[in-house]
């Protein structure tokens, strides 16, 4: 049987396309993480810390909060973080790198000194407010007075400002930064939190057997104190004194 030497050339051609291709996805990785405190800037200074001692450039992208995860699951970006554990169920095309970045504290915030918290049933009397795409408040605030979603952390605490709602759910860290920021005087952190949860970096599943390599990275940063000194550079300073 004779061989088209047109054909093999077209068939070399295409071969070579998706290895060049597939090199560099391998050596480039598009994430999705906004800048909402100084907490995601940490998460991503620990990507890119990550991604430099395995030889990858990091790109960080910034789509609506609320399209963000669709997108990687969709597999128009890479990746996406920091987000709480367990969101491969929900996302059949998301792989979790299974090694947490750090602890989120998600609880309410509030004015009102007589407001009691404990629980998400304890929610279930009162006006909230949260930002839009934040998985975790979609999934446990199924019971409130009234239910607010925003799109950012300045619309949020305005509402509180503005005695529009009784609490404002989000993590911790950037509600204190919002509070000093806007120089909101009298609001307080409800204890206990709500939860205390990991966060990780999701991948998209063509880069499945990346997301062990990546996690071992983390915790050889850990491990060398790049982890601490970059804690404290970048979140110590923020931490109600």
């Amino acid at each position: 049987m004779r061989t088209n030497p047109l054909l093999v050339s077209a068939v070399i051609l295409v071969l070579l396309s998706f290895a060049s291709a597939s090199g560099a996805e391998a050596n480039e990785l598009n994430i999705n993480c906004t800048i909402h405190s100084s907490y995601e800037a940490f998460f991503f200074r620990l990507v890119e810390e990550i991604c430099v001692r395995n030889n990858i450039k990091v790109i960080r992208q910034t789509p609506p909060v609320g399209r963000s995860l669709i997108r990687v699951n969709q597999g128009i970006d890479d990746g996406d973080g920091p987000r709480i554990g367990g969101l491969s169920s929900s996302f059949s095309n998301l792989v979790q790198v299974p090694e947490p970045f750090g602890d989120f504290v998600f609880g309410a915030f509030t004015e009102n000194r007589d407001i009691r918290i404990d629980g998400w049933k304890s929610l279930s009397d009162l006006n909230v407010a949260y930002i839009i795409g934040w998985k975790i408040f979609d999934q446990k605030v199924r019971h409130a007075k009234s239910i607010t979603r925003v799109s950012n952390m300045t619309l949020l605490f305005g509402l509180l400002e503005k005695g529009r709602t009784d609490v404002v759910l989000i993590t911790k860290l950037p509600g204190y930064e919002m509070i000093e920021k806007l120089n909101l005087e009298g609001v307080r952190f409800v204890e206990p939190p709500l939860a205390v949860e990991p966060n990780f970096l999701y991948l998209n599943k063509r880069y499945e057997a990346l997301a062990p390599v990546l996690a071992e990275t983390l915790r050889e940063i850990k491990k060398d104190g790049t982890y601490q000194r970059l804690y404290d550079e970048m979140i110590l300073p923020h931490l109600p004194k």
